[in-house]
Formats: structure tokens, C-alpha cells, sequence
């Protein structure tokens, strides 16, 4: 199982530098992001993959900043989370006695309860830990520290929590552990290992699920299988969580006697006969988060019978050997390779023995281990030579050639590792430490150097070979984790000053910097969300809630940082995860380049990808082209492109294509709307230009708006907004749904859309309108809207069903299309034809309604009348005329809330006459506009201060709107709440 040593780090000690903070340097804003658990993320990859001031040129440049004394040792990894580092010293602080135990007696010096692992942030308020015995898990107020919650998962006396859990979802999922297998043999063993799954707002358990079969407490069964290392990998595409288990303690005598006829050294990559299907120990598993159930293992320790007692297999009445120890202390990470020319998704791990494992996510089988054979480069690497600085990383990974070295893993293993407590992955390398507390020969690959001291190891994550291992400087073990950013590894020794190395990556692993007792530096920082569509996240508020650097106080400082030539027009909202921005643009290709300095990380073409040509109904683009703004879907980057109507996924690190799935085989049909990805499923609306024929061939497009499995592509379910034409001119066509992201309500299971104009309707539907030979007024019904129809409406639909829950329709009788844009035309609809298009999904926010807090949706529609609806059943809370309306807006393409106010812009496409309330002063531009949430007052309206249309979204940070402007040099303005307009410089100073 785990070894009890410490990390002898008695003071919290920083560098200058943050691994993962954010500051102003000179006129720009670096980002990067917290680290809400061991791993890091979801993915447990300990890969600080926004991290670019730090690097092999850079690293030698950082030196300590401040010292913190907790008192005794910190053995976890920080966690990091708006500027505070929470960590876990083992001493009882306020946190641990806040829960009233007592020490178990188990740990030696130890008189209180104590914690070692890495705290887990959750929901935003709370800090999730495990108790190093008993078996407790707590939940703190994150500002406070204060308990909120504590939850007991396993009685057994010598039960502990080592693991550091994950939070997804309103879950906590965490492991079990204990220190019974330091017991003697006549006491050992009962302990079963569980990965369990807690309310994360109540501590009650959701599910448990243990690695082996009950012992039902009696010892000589089944005992061990513990869950300690790292942080357990979620992939959400698949609803399943990612853990590794630790040796067995015992074992029924069926098995000893199994071992003793067998009488080998247990191969672990071979299958032995001695391991009963129902026994997980030493084993990799997938289980699902909802009901815990394993979906798939691989065991990969064979039989593995150890506890301290029997360490010397010659103890009498101890199990027969080997007894390798083989646990997993980390959990494993998520990745994606290419094998065989094709994208697998996979999971890695490194054990105890020192052997690295890669397995599918789909079923668990083995991808690689790691390799018999390594190759020796052909040439010497001399870091920083002129040689070396010929070639790429990827070069060198993939250079070494002639003399074949035979090796058995990536390092020697042992009691304490091997690899132990958190390998890496950047997923074009997997780094591990090898402990070596047992001082055997560690060669160092390429070379033939053999070492007695611990050391890192880079291998290929696309096949597992040995790329360079390097030696820890200070001659000891290195029992700690590593972490990389940004071409450069971390790592710590056990060398009684507890020096930090860095390490050159990836061309050799030669070590660039040290530092004794250097850690991460904390630094009044805070992380601005990612944004993962065009609404920002799930709710389409475009609202930048954790943002507090940019202020009224600070905008006006703002300076351009830098700049990236696309080749043409970048009309989306760009999508920003994990330190990348990812962007289409009109030249046909998509990009992902890195927030911090504007690099491009890849670019690929659309017509390359998808092998399609351009549909001929957009001018001047001679291939396929995307203007939506990308979704992040876990690994996966989902984009529609703007004719046909097809859905693409992407390789988010790679851009390389998943799956493509067309949603309507109409010829002009498009994918304009930014998609909403959640649990699995990836939410978006159809739309179309079939507007922009002639009148004798208007219109058979009908709006509709789909789910499709974000793993697959496969369409679940597709809901159309209008009936069936069958294919024929003069019935219903029309009701795109085109706008911003669609907003998910977890809690009614519902989806929120809104649609446009109708393109054509029935004859009795005209005739209907002649009649009424009126102005139709939006906010009264119109008996020419039949029930069916839902152009210009709001509609709620069903996660799981796609059934419309309620719809509103809001825009009246409403058939425009081009070509009729003159009423006086022949042959066209009887007018109005307003065209009020809701451009944008609705909004979700909840707010004060007459006393009483409601959850409410918002949107502004085309006409530049605001609506705000009840989520419940549809009914209309308040409606505003927040500015003129026109075919260009009007609001359009993205209002945003802070809940407080509601912000729009007003694009005034056809230069009305627009009062800037509550003033009376009036311009010809666009503008923006400030509205009450609970009661539609006009706070403020401000004008476009470079007299232009104001067409694009707007975004709220901190009190400040930001807008955009289509004056020919693109200016950004952004409006404080008490209306002082600041304009963004466009040129770098």
C-alpha cells in the first residue's frame, strides 16, 4: 500500500513566479488558472496548461518570495482557488478540530485528527477534505473554514482518507484507504477499499462501492484494495469516473493455495489465474457517476498478498510470495493519442512496480505498457548546443535509432515507488517520478548511466517509449508528484532541504533550475471563468462573474496586448478554455492560439476536414466557413458550420476531426447558433438563408433545434418549430432558431431557445392577416398565430424528450423574407412584416418579483422589445421597448445579465431616431441600454460614441459593459454603471 514517510517541508515556501496565478505585467493581463484538487482538473493531469511566463528559458530566474510556517509538514499539493492557497499541514488546526475526534492512535506523533491530502474547491463557496483517520470526510466554508458537513465513509478503526476527491456536478467523489496492513499477522486484515460519492451540499452518500467482495469483518478473506493516490478522472462524455486501487492485505485460502501450486514470479502484464474476477486490487476501473457501478476494470498487479508484517517473505505464517506491492498511489489521467493513425481515448497510470499503463476509456484495454524494447539516439544531446536547436520536440522524440536497450518499465519499483502520488501528461508525453527508496540500479535512458537514487522519467504517450530519465541532483528519493507547464517539469526530493527541480522539456530532461524549498507562490490573484460558448456557460448570461482586475476604477487602462491576423474577418465570440482561445473565422479555417501572448497553438481548414465545398448562398466564400462561436464539451470542441447544416467535433488539443453530423438536408439550411454543451449531450438550433430567394421560390426551411450525443455526433432527438410543409411552397416555413447559446436548467430539466420570423404561411394564415388590416401589436395575442406556430416565440423544451414544455409567442403575425422587404411589391405577404427575429437565446437569472424571488428568463428581441418571462410556465413578467427596432436589431446577437440589470445593445439598423432614456436626448446610432431585472426600468441608455451601428453582443464584468462597434477600426467600448463610456485603443501603444 502507501508508505507513511513525509515530505519534510516544515515551512509553505514560494518563488517568485506563480505556476498558476494572475497579475498585470506592463500593460497586459496574464491568466492562468486554480487548481481545484490534486490533479489539478477533472482530467487529474497535474498540467498547468495555461502557464506561459514560466519556461526553459525563464526558470532559472525564479526565487523565493515569502515563507509560511505551519508548524509541521505539508505533504499535499496546494489547492488554488481566487487567490488562496488551502492547503493541509499534518497538525490539527482549526479544521480538523472542528469535528470533535480524536487521533485513532494509528500515526506515530500525531495526538488530533489530521489531513493529507490536497483540499478539493466545490461550488464555489465550500473546501472538501478527507481525514487522515478516522475515515471522515469534511466540508468547510471556503472563505471561513468553518464546518459545514462531515460525513464518516468506513468505521474500520484504521480507516483514513489519502485520496484528494473531485468535484462535478454537486458531487463529491473520494476513495478510501487505511493503515491496517500496519497490524500485525494474527490482527490483519479486514479493510475493503471503496470509491464512494457524497452530496456535495449535505455530506449524505450517494452511492459506495467496494473493490472487493464482503468479508463480512472476518479475517482470511478478501482485505486491501485500498483508493489513495491523486485525484480521480471524470470524463464527462462518458459519465464515468476513473479510479486505481492498492494491493491486496489478505486473501481466502483458496488463493494462497492457488499461489502455492503456481510457484512463480507473477508477470503483471500477463493474466493470472490466482485473481478472481470479483477481486479489483492493483486494478484500473471505470464505475458510472450516477450509479457506481464499474463499468469495466483491468487488473494489472496479479497477485499481490503484502502488509508490513510479512515484508520479509520468509516470516512464518505468512502468505506465499511474490508480494511486490504493486499498488497504484495516483490515480489515473486523461488523455488522447493517436494509435494506429486513429484518436483513442485513453487513461494513464503509473504503479508502485514502476510500470506506466495506458487503456482505452471505452473498455479498458491495454493500449500500452510500458515497452520491452527503447531505442538510443544516434546523436548526443547537448542542451542549448547549435545541433540541438535544429531540431523540434517532436523530432527528437521520434530520432532515436540504432542500439536497442532492453528495459522492463520506466523505473525500478518499490514499497515507496516506482511511481507514486501523481505522474503528468501536456498528452504528447506521460512524466512520472521514480521514488527508488530502495536504492537499486535506475538506468537513465537513452543512456546506459545507472543511478541508486530516485529520478523522472518522459515517455511517449503515443506508444510508451522511454523518450529520457534524469537523475535527482540532490542523490535521494523522489517521492513527490510532478506537475508540467509550459516545457517544463516540477519536481520535488526528499532531500532534507526539499529541493523544487525543473526540468527541460521535452528534449532531455536535463535539469535547468533548482530550488531549495521553493513551492508556488500565492499572490492576490483570481480567475476569470472560462468560456465555453457563446452565452460564457450554461446560463447565456455572458457575464464574466469572477472578474475583478477590470473595474470602472482600471478599464480606461487597458492597452491592446496583441494581435492575431486570421487572414479575414472574425465575426464569433471566441470560446476560451484552459488557457486557449479557440475562433472560426471567414477564411474557412478554425484556430486555437494561446490567451497569453496570441501564439498559434493549430489551425485547421473546414473543406480539409470535412472534405465539403461551399454551398454558393454566401457571397465571397469559396469553401466552408464557421461563424459560431466553438463549445467546449470536455476534449471535445463542437462547432456548426454556417451551410450545410452540419455539426463537427474536434480534438480540442489537436483540432483534429471526431465526428460530422448533418441536422437538415435543406440546400440553404445553416448552423449559426453557438451550441450548449451539458452531461453528454450537445444542444443546438437550425437556421437558414433561404430568406434571400426570389419570391416564386420562398420557402420550405422549417427551424429546428436538436440534441445530438457529444461523443458520437448521433442525433437523439430533433423538435422542428413549425409542421410539416412537406417539401411545398406556401406553407409554414421559417422560425430559425439562430441566436447566442441555448441556456440549461439542471434543476426543471428544460432547455431555453427562441426562434424568428416566419419566411411563408399558409394561404388562410394571409387571408387571416388581410382581415385583420391592422398593426400588430407584440405584447397582445394575434388570432392570425395558430398554437403550432412558433416563430418569434420562447420556448422551454425537455432535456431528455425534447417535448415543448410551454412556448410564448411574442412576435405576432410576422412573414418577411428579402425579396418582400418593400410591402409594396407584388405578390408578397400582407404586411406587418417587422421582421423581429429574437437574434439570441434567452437568458436565465433569477430575481426579486414584488417580494418574492423568481426564476426568470430574458431576452431582447430584434424589434428592441425586452422580455422577461417566468421559467416555470412561460407567463410574462415584464416586456420593455429598450430601443428601435429594425432587420438588424434592435437587440441581437447577445444581451447580458448580472441578475441586477439586464444589458442589451440596440443595433438601430435603420438610423431611427433613438431617446436615450431616461434623458431625452436622442441619436441616429446604435447604443446600449441598462434595464432593471425585477421590474424593466431603464437604468440607463448611452449612445455609440463612434456614431455607428452597435451590432455586436454585449458582455458584463465587474460593473462594466462591454460593446462593440461596426465604425470601420473596430473600437471597443465599455460603459461603467454610472454610464462614462471608455473606448479600448485598437493599435499597441
Amino acid at each position: 500500500m502507501m508508505p507513511h514517510h513525509h515530505h519534510h517541508l516544515d515551512q509553505f515556501l514560494l518563488d517568485q513566479t506563480n505556476l498558476d496565478s494572475k497579475w498585470f505585467h506592463g500593460s497586459g493581463l496574464y491568466e492562468a488558472p486554480n487548481w481545484i484538487n490534486h490533479g489539478g482538473d477533472l482530467l487529474n493531469r497535474r498540467y498547468a496548461a495555461k502557464e506561459c511566463k514560466i519556461g526553459p528559458e525563464t526558470v532559472s530566474n525564479l526565487w523565493l518570495k515569502w515563507t509560511f510556517d505551519a508548524g509541521r509538514d505539508i505533504t499535499a499539493t496546494p489547492a488554488i482557488y481566487d487567490g488562496t492557497n488551502p492547503m493541509a499541514p499534518l497538525c490539527g488546526k482549526r479544521a480538523c478540530r472542528s469535528t470533535g475526534l480524536n487521533a485513532t492512535g494509528f500515526i506515530a506523533n500525531v495526538t488530533v485528527p489530521v489531513a493529507r491530502a490536497t483540499p478539493t474547491i466545490a461550488d464555489d463557496d465550500l473546501l472538501i477534505i478527507g481525514i487522515y483517520g478516522p475515515a471522515v470526510v469534511i466540508a468547510l466554508e471556503r472563505e471561513m473554514g468553518k464546518l459545514v458537513w462531515m460525513t464518516q465513509l468506513d468505521n474500520n478503526p484504521a480507516g483514513v482518507i489519502t485520496m484528494s476527491g473531485t468535484f462535478y456536478k454537486g458531487g463529491f467523489y473520494v476513495g478510501t484507504s487505511l493503515l491496517e496492513e500496519e497490524l500485525s499477522i494474527d490482527e490483519c486484515c479486514r479493510f475493503r477499499g471503496s470509491l464512494a460519492k457524497l452530496d456535495a451540499q449535505n455530506g449524505a452518500i450517494l452511492w459506495q462501492t467496494f473493490m472487493l467482495p464482503d468479508n463480512n469483518g472476518n479475517r482470511g478473506e478478501y482485505a486491501g484494495a485500498a483508493i489513495w493516490g491523486s485525484s480521480p478522472s471524470i470524463d464527462i462524455i462518458r459519465n464515468q469516473i476513473h479510479i486505481a486501487t492498492g494491493n491486496l492485505y489478505s486473501t481466502p485460502e483458496r488463493i494462497l493455495q492457488c499461489q502455492e501450486e503456481e510457484n512463480n514470479q507473477t508477470v503483471p502484464s500477463q493474466p493470472d489465474r490466482c485473481v478472481e474476477p470479483d477481486n479489483h486490487s492493483d486494478s484500473i476501473l471505470a464505475l458510472d457517476l450516477d450509479s457506481g457501478k464499474i463499468k469495466w476494470y483491468r487488473q494489472l498487479g496479479a497477485y499481490d498478498v503484502w502488509f508490513f508484517a510479512c515484508n520479509d517473505l520468509l516470516t512464518p505464517n505468512c502468505p506465499p510470495g511474490p508480494n511486490p506491492d504493486a499498488d497504484f498511489g495516483e490515480a489515473p489521467m486523461m488523455l488522447s493519442i493517436l494509435v494506429n493513425g486513429t484518436w483513442q481515448d485513453v487513461v494513464a497510470a503509473v504503479q508502485k512496480s514502476g510500470f506506466a499503463w495506458v487503456l482505452s476509456r471505452e473498455d479498458g484495454s491495454l493500449i500500452w505498457a510500458t515497452p520491452s524494447i527503447i531505442a538510443r539516439p544516434s546523436f548526443s544531446l547537448y542542451c542549448g548546443s547549435t545541433q540541438m536547436n535544429k531540431w523540434t520536440s517532436d523530432q527528437l522524440d521520434r530520432s532515436f535509432t540504432n542500439l536497442a536497450i532492453f528495459v522492463k518499465e520506466a523505473g525500478p519499483g518499490g514499497i515507496a515507488g516506482g511511481g507514486t502520488w501523481g505522474a503528468a501528461t501536456d498528452e504528447k508525453r506521460i512524466y512520472t517520478n521514480i521514488v527508488n527508496n530502495e536504492g537499486k540500479n535506475f538506468t537513465l535512458v537513452p543512456s546506459t548511466k545507472n543511478i541508486t537514487a530516485g529520478g523522472w522519467v518522459a515517455m511517449d504517450a503515443w506508444t510508451g517509449r522511454i523518450l529520457w530519465s534524469t537523475g535527482d541532483p540532490s542523490n535521494a528519493a523522489t517521492n513527490g508528484p510532478v506537475t508540467v507547464a509550459n516545457g517544463v517539469l516540477f519536481a520535488g526530493s526528499t532531500y532534507k532541504t526539499g529541493p523544487c527541480h525543473g526540468e527541460r522539456l521535452p528534449k532531455d530532461g536535463k535539469c535547468v533550475a533548482n530550488f531549495l524549498d521553493a513551492q508556488l507562490p500565492r499572490k492576490k490573484h483570481h480567475e476569470a471563468s472560462n468560456w465555453i460558448n457563446h452565452g460564457g456557460e450554461l446560463h447565456n448570461r455572458r457575464y464574466a462573474a469572477k472578474e475583478y482586475k477590470i473595474s470602472p476604477e482600471t478599464v480606461s487602462k487597458l492597452q491592446l496586448k496583441w494581435t492575431f491576423y486570421a487572414g479575414k474577418d472574425i465575426t464569433a465570440t471566441p470560446a476560451i478554455y484552459d488557457g486557449l482561445i479557440y475562433f472560426p473565422s471567414w477564411n474557412g479555417f478554425i484556430y486555437a492560439v494561446k490567451q497569453c501572448d496570441g501564439s498559434l497553438v493549430w489551425k485547421q481548414s473546414l473543406h480539409e476536414l470535412t472534405g465539403l465545398n461551399a454551398t454558393g448562398f454566401v457571397l465571397n466564400v469559396t469553401g466552408p466557413v464557421s461563424r459560431s462561436t466553438p463549445t467546449i464539451a470536455g476534449e471535445l470542441l463542437i462547432i456548426g458550420l454556417y451551410g450545410p447544416a452540419i455539426v463537427i467535433a474536434l480534438k480540442r488539443e489537436t483540432g483534429k476531426l471526431v465526428w460530422l453530423t448533418r441536422l437538415d438536408n435543406h440546400t440553404t439550411a445553416v448552423i449559426t447558433m453557438s451550441g450548449t454543451f451539458d452531461n453528454r449531450g450537445f444542444y443546438v438550433g437550425t437556421s437558414s438563408l433561404e430568406e434571400g430567394l426570389g419570391i416564386g421560390e420562398c420557402c420550405t426551411f422549417r427551424g429546428s433545434f436538436a440534441k445530438l450525443n457529444a461523443r458520437t455526433g448521433a442525433i437523439v432527438w430533433q423538435t422542428f418549430m413549425l409542421p410539416d410543409n412537406n417539401g411545398s411552397i406556401g406553407e409554414y416555413a421559417g422560425a430559425a432558431i439562430w441566436g447566442s447559446s441555448p441556456s440549461i436548467d439542471i434543476k426543471r430539466n428544460q432547455v431555453y431557445i427562441a426562434t424568428g420570423n416566419l419566411y411563408s404561411a399558409p394561404e388562410r394564415i394571409l387571408k387571416c392577416q388581410e382581415l385583420e388590416n391592422n398593426q400588430t401589436v407584440p405584447t397582445h395575442p394575434d388570432q392570425c398565430v395558430e398554437p403550432d406556430n412558433h416563430s418569434e416565440s420562447m420556448l422551454a423544451l425537455d432535456l431528455d424528450s425534447g417535448e415543448i414544455e410551454w412556448y410564448k409567442q411574442l412576435g405576432g403575425y410576422d412573414v418577411w423574407f428579402v425579396a418582400c422587404n418593400n410591402l409594396f411589391t407584388p405578390d408578397c405577404p400582407p404586411g406587418p412584416n417587422p421582421d423581429a427575429d429574437f437574434g439570441e437565446a434567452p437568458m436565465m437569472l433569477s430575481s426579486f418579483i414584488n417580494g418574492t424571488k423568481r426564476d426568470l428568463l430574458a431576452a431582447v428581441q430584434k424589434s428592441g422589445f425586452a422580455w422577461v418571462l417566468d421559467r416555470d410556465n412561460g407567463d410574462i413578467i415584464w416586456t420593455t421597448e429598450a430601443g428601435p427596432g429594425s432587420t438588424e436589431g434592435g437587440g441581437i446577437w447577445g444581451a447580458a445579465t448580472d441578475e441586477r440589470r439586464i444589458y442589451t445593445n440596440i443595433a438601430n439598423g435603420d438610423h431611427k431616431n433613438f431617446t436615450l432614456k431616461p434623458t431625452d436626448i436622442n441619436t441616429t446610432a446604435g447604443g446600449w441600454v441598462a434595464m432593471d431585472a425585477s421590474t424593466g426600468k431603464i437604468l440607463w441608455s448611452t449612445a455609440n460614441p463612434s456614431n455607428a451601428l452597435a451590432s455586436g453582443p454585449v458582455t458584463v464584468a465587474s460593473n462594466v459593459l462591454f460593446g462593440g462597434s461596426m465604425y470601420k477600426t473596430g473600437p471597443v467600448s465599455m460603459i461603467s454603471r454610472r454610464e462614462e463610456v471608455a473606448k479600448l485603443p485598437t493599435s499597441t501603444p
